[in-house]
């Protein structure tokens, strides 16, 4: 069924972060959505795009508006090639290609049963580098440039014709509106959006719980006090309940008829759905329960894992803190015993009295063969920690990879079995479903039975009404109607009396 559904807003370089507008160009056309992408003048690779707007917001003022954003809801109606027409149509009839845009059409996958369309406005002129659409003038500026006073109005008007044009073009006969339920004499109460994560936590985790929040303006927004212990989806279902209430009081015979059938499906629906999102609650304890079962042994076994080699390495580190303390204390011996042998009264004379040098040259040499030899050993006692620190990270992954690679297989396996049970209650479910919707659909042709012998005999009736023999019967039946009243009856009424 079509819907309206148009929302616009902005990215600016004073209130977003740096870099939001080229993110948001990249995140519309991934590839992950399988998106139809069109652009105009913006690069169509989500990469390049993201590039080109980075410089356009480098060379923009300070409190520039960079991107205009465009989401609608494109009719389910419609086949991809008219919808791919129709956001080309609206685009090029906003923008008149005079400034630079890109859309994406996201209707695959998960968005099979929301197509929608992503547009992305630069309002910047080719020619002149000027504002062109001015989405977020006021009216008395948008007037001044010869535009439409209200640049949001004119957005959705524009979307709605271009929408109710393609539908008519395919031959739907369905159209949307943008005025709301009340404009449009529709005596319904609007339904709210839930939203893909707030149904998804509702229904397969927990029911959310209302919390105080602050919006992008800075607006403290009271969510328990609004919610009233309700859930958005309880909320929902309030209102469908209370627009079925108010149709089943209709006076119109079919509209009363089938809101009594929407009535009655809706509940077998909700009972339907209650119990699987109890089952499915479930198995999301028991997977989230079994991860976390892993999740701690693994947890206990890194922590074993960093004791022991923590205790390894603190012991590696006492031994050879002692062995360094050794090694500088016999150094220290050797160094000052060499140097009090080269300092005697003998050595200094000879030292002198050697014209040659020579015994300059072996005390020399003495010193440097002590020095080699000390770096040599500090070398070895270096080389020797960090093959024991080697063996030591060794020993400690043979004992615990094994171990590690037992509880991998365990948590595969494991989560695999778990898997393979929640898909067969899944497809339980959707078989519960399937059979909730067959059902649901012999009833529908039956009240469409009931319905089309109800006109028939309306019509029959209505027929029989304007015949001859029953406009006599109607006579002779208010005859005798007023044959039977009593002589009070059969006064005149003369009006109000004189004396009251």
């Amino acid at each position: 069924m079509a819907i309206y559904s148009c929302n616009l807003a902005s990215i600016g370089r004073s209130t977003h972060a740096p870099g939001t507008a080229g993110a948001h160009l990249r995140y519309v056309s991934r590839e992950g959505a399988e998106p139809l992408v069109e652009a105009h003048v913006i690069p169509l690779d989500p990469v390049h795009a993201r590039s080109w707007m980075d410089r356009e917001e480098v060379t923009a003022r300070a409190n520039a508006r960079l991107v205009d954003k465009v989401r609608v809801a494109i009719p389910r109606e419609l086949g991809e090639p008219e919808r791919a027409q129709l956001v080309r149509n609206f685009v090029r009839d906003v923008t008149q290609d005079r400034v630079p845009w890109m859309f994406a059409i996201h209707q695959r996958g998960e968005d099979a049963h929301n197509p929608h369309a992503h547009i992305v406005l630069r309002d910047r002129d080719l020619e002149t580098g000027k504002r062109l659409l001015r989405l977020s003038d006021s009216a008395r500026d948008r007037i001044k440039a010869g535009l439409e006073p209200k640049g949001v109005d004119w957005i959705r008007e524009r979307w709605e014709h271009h929408a109710n044009t393609a539908l008519e073009r395919a031959g739907h006969e369905t159209r949307i509106d943008r005025r709301t339920l009340a404009a449009q004499g529709i005596d319904r109460e609007p339904t709210i959006h839930i939203g893909v994560r707030g149904a998804q936590v509702e229904r397969y985790v927990q029911e959310p719980q209302s919390k105080q929040r602050r919006n992008a303006l800075g607006r403290e927004i009271d969510y328990p006090s609004i919610d009233q212990g309700r859930t958005r989806m309880e909320r929902h279902a309030e209102i469908v309940n209370l627009n079925l209430e108010r149709a089943a009081r209709s006076p119109d015979f079919e509209t009363r008829t089938w809101a009594q059938f929407e009535r009655g499906q809706t509940k077998l629906d909700s009972q339907l759905e209650t119990e699987l999102a109890g089952h499915a609650r479930r198995r999301t304890k028991e997977l989230r329960a079994l991860k976390s079962r892993f999740r701690g042994q693994a947890d206990a076994l890194r922590a074993e894992r960093q004791e022991t080699r923590n205790r390894g390495i603190t012991e590696l580190r006492a031994s050879l803190h002692d062995a360094a303390a050794g090694l500088r204390q016999r150094h220290r011996a050797e160094r000052q015993a060499l140097r009090q042998k080269q300092t005697t009264l003998w050595a200094r004379a000879t030292r002198f009295l050697d014209w040659t040098g020579g015994t300059r040259k072996k005390q020399y040499a003495a010193r440097r063969e002590q020095i080699d030899l000390h770096k040599a050993e500090r070398s070895a006692l270096a080389r020797r920690s960090k093959e024991q620190r080697v063996a030591l990270e060794s020993a400690i992954r043979q004992r615990f990879q094994p171990r590690a690679e037992r509880l991998q297989d365990e948590r595969s396996s494991g989560l695999a079995a778990m898997r393979d049970m929640h898909q067969r209650g899944e497809a339980a479910a959707d078989a519960k479903r399937q059979l909730r919707e067959r059902a649901r659909e012999q009833e529908r042709s039956r009240t469409a039975e009931l319905i089309r012998v109800g006109k028939a005999h309306q019509r029959d009736v209505k027929a029989d009404d304007q015949t001859p023999r029953a406009e006599f019967i109607r006579t002779v039946n208010q005859r005798g109607q007023v044959a039977r009243r009593t002589p009070q009856q059969r006064q005149p009424d003369r009006g109000p009396s004189l004396d009251r």
